[in-house]
Order: structure tokens, then C-alpha cells, then sequence
């Protein structure tokens, strides 16, 4: 904590240095979407190039500016500022959506809380945890585990539901003897399967089951991550729609985001294959991609880790739904619960027996 509250004391020494000279107030905040977004992992065959420009692209906020938006923007960083001080220095951790009900006339709403205090963890160097502000908790996980805290206490996953709880707080997970880790896109699908105790099959072996409710937040990323990295042999499987939306949020799990760039090194599971549902499969359950979804997949076919070969199976996806002009969700598999329990059961057991 003292660690950072340093580097704002700093950053704000610069800015009153500058007032004293210039008269004009600023801060340069450093461009997290262009941050290095590169990595070689020789064992996966994947390289992606750095673009050479990533740290120098900065965002100058300055007050007076040359107009209103300006000051706004100079007012949001400042109130952001003296919040995760106010943060650091009593030891509370607040959430993002604490940040945006504090000052929501400020602020205007939750995405500008979101990206400022990105931008900020960036221009610092440091982790957004370590800023004192996390995200609300949202992802949930199923099956039999434990999670040793720091704080000495034992969390003990037996077949309930439970919420992920913020990273920072787990010393390590032991995933004892299963037989692969599911992330699933939607909650409901999640629910049905946990229901059904689809993480404990006789025909497939034990799981742990875990989904981020769409995109993901910061801790479902990190936890995912950490079993890919802690636990290499155990295969990790991902289930979303075909659609560009399921196909990005499969992305952010074995990519990582462009907002969140300078941390994806610990946010990322390379290692997360796909198992459905594909579009092909399901010609009667097919759904017209809008203007939108397609803008959506031609973007995504221009990011840097779509050229990579593990990304090859999503790539091809992408360049399917555009060429039929249609998508597919994972209901297509069937309305009741033993469609999805049949199709997820089905396609896990083709790829574990490949193995």
C-alpha cells in the first residue's frame, strides 16, 4: 500500500511542479489498450509481435483545457485519485461499483469508473488490485475442491455453488484428483449442469465447473489462469455460444482483454479448448447475425492472437458465421436439461479420449 500511495504522492507532486511553471495542471496517463499485448509460449508454438509503440501512446488530462469535457475528465481523474487513496490509507477495499455511488452525478456511469481506474493501474505499473479497488464479485464455481485464504481459513467447495471471491485473498487452490475444469458462458446453462451434478459423472470423471455470467470479471479470470498454471495436465474446456460474443468471451479467458493488457500475463489460461457449440451442427436452430454481430467478428478477426495456431478452431468459427450469415447459441443443443447434459457430455469425452 505504501508502495503506491508513494507513486500518487508523486504523480501529484509532478502535476503542482507543473501548475508552478506552466500555470496548467495535467497528468499523463498511460494508453493501457496499447500496452504490450505480446507473449511467446514456445510449448503452444505461439508468437504474437509487440507492437513497437506499446508504452510510449500516452493521454495527456489536463485542467484548464480547451473545453468542458476536459475539465470533467481532469475532475474524474482527481476524484479517482483521492478515492483509492482514501482506500490505500485506511486499508478497506472498495469495489468499482462503490467508486461509481459515491459520486454518480460525477462520474455519469459505471463504465468511466471502469476505465479510469484501468488507466490509472496503468500509468502506476501496478496491478488494479493494488489499487484497493476491485470488481464486484460475480463468477461462480461448482464441484469438489478447497481454496486455502491467507488469512489461515479453509474454503471448501462440495458440490454447492459458490461465489468466486477476490483473488487476493487465496493462497492456493487445491483441485485434488479431477478430471478436467468446464467454463461455461451463461449462468443458466451453469445452473442446469450443476443441478444435474454434471461435475461428478460416472461417464466423464470429476470436474469443477465455473462461469463468469458472460464476460468475465477480474477474479474468475485470475482463478481460471491459476489452475492452468498451477495445474498444466489437468484440460480445460470452454462451452459458449457460437456467436462472436461467446467467441470473444472464450478470447478474454485464453487471451486476455485489451483493457486489461498490462496484467493479462496473470489473467490469461492458453491451454482452454473450445468444445462447442459449433455452428455447423445445428442448421435448424440457426439465428440471422445482425449488422452488429458482424462488425462485431470482422474486428475481431483483425486482433493479434487471432493469427495465432491455438486460436486457429475460433478464427475459422468466425469466418463461418460470416460466410452463412448465421450464428448459433447453446440452446440449439436442446430445450430440456439432457440435450445440454448429452451434447457438453459427448463432446468432453471425445477430446479426454483423444488425450
Amino acid at each position: 500500500r505504501e508502495e503506491v500511495l508513494n507513486k500518487i504522492e508523486n504523480l501529484i507532486s509532478d502535476l503542482l511542479a507543473g501548475v508552478a511553471d506552466t500555470g496548467l495542471a495535467k497528468i499523463k496517463l498511460s494508453n493501457r489498450r496499447a500496452a504490450d499485448s505480446a507473449r511467446q509460449v514456445q510449448d503452444m508454438k505461439l508468437h504474437l509481435t509487440a507492437r513497437s509503440a506499446a508504452d510510449t501512446k500516452q493521454n495527456i488530462v489536463a485542467f484548464p483545457g480547451p473545453n468542458i469535457l476536459n475539465s470533467w475528465r481532469f475532475a474524474v481523474l482527481m476524484r479517482t485519485l483521492d478515492i483509492i487513496s482514501e482506500s490505500l490509507s485506511s486499508g478497506r477495499v472498495v469495489t468499482k461499483r462503490d467508486v461509481y455511488y459515491r459520486e454518480t452525478w460525477l462520474f455519469k456511469n459505471q463504465a468511466i469508473v471502469d476505465r479510469i481506474v484501468d488507466d490509472i493501474g496503468r500509468t502506476l505499473n501496478v496491478p488494479r488490485a493494488a489499487l484497493g479497488i476491485v470488481a464486484a464479485q460475480k463468477g461462480l464455481t461448482c464441484g469438489t475442491f478447497c481454496m486455502h485464504k491467507k488469512d489461515g481459513s479453509l474454503m471448501t467447495v462440495e458440490g454447492e455453488i459458490q461465489l468466486i471471491p477476490p483473488f487476493d485473498e487465496i493462497k492456493c487452490i487445491d483441485v485434488m484428483d479431477i478430471d478436467f475444469v468446464l467454463v461455461i458462458e451463461k449462468e443458466a446453462i451453469f445452473r442446469t449442469l450443476c443441478a444435474c451434478k454434471f461435475y461428478n459423472r460416472a461417464d466423464i470423471g470429476r470436474s469443477i465447473l465455473i462461469t463468469g455470467k458472460g464476460y468475465p470479471d477480474l477474479s474468475t479470470r485470475q482463478f481460471i489462469s491459476y489452475i492452468a498454471a498451477r495445474y498444466p495436465d489437468t484440460p480445460l474446456f470452454g462451452a459458449v455460444d457460437s456467436d462472436p460474443y461467446g467467441i470473444d468471451i472464450l478470447g478474454t479467458y485464453k487471451f486476455g482483454s485489451r483493457a486489461m493488457a498490462h496484467e493479462n500475463s496473470h489473467l490469461t489460461a492458453l491451454t482452454l479448448e473450445w468444445v462447442g457449440v459449433n455452428v455447423l451442427e445445428y442448421e435448424d436452430g440457426w439465428t440471422k447475425l445482425s449488422t452488429v454481430d458482424r462488425k462485431k467478428a470482422l474486428k475481431m478477426l483483425t486482433l493479434p492472437w487471432m493469427e495465432a495456431e491455438v486460436a486457429e478452431a475460433m478464427r475459422l468459427e468466425l469466418q463461418r458465421m460470416l460466410f452463412l450469415g448465421q450464428k448459433a447459441e447453446m440452446n440449439v443443443v436442446g430445450t430440456d436439461a439432457d440435450g445440454v447434459i448429452k451434447y457438453l457430455a459427448q463432446a468432453i469425452k471425445t477430446r479426454l479420449g483423444g488425450r
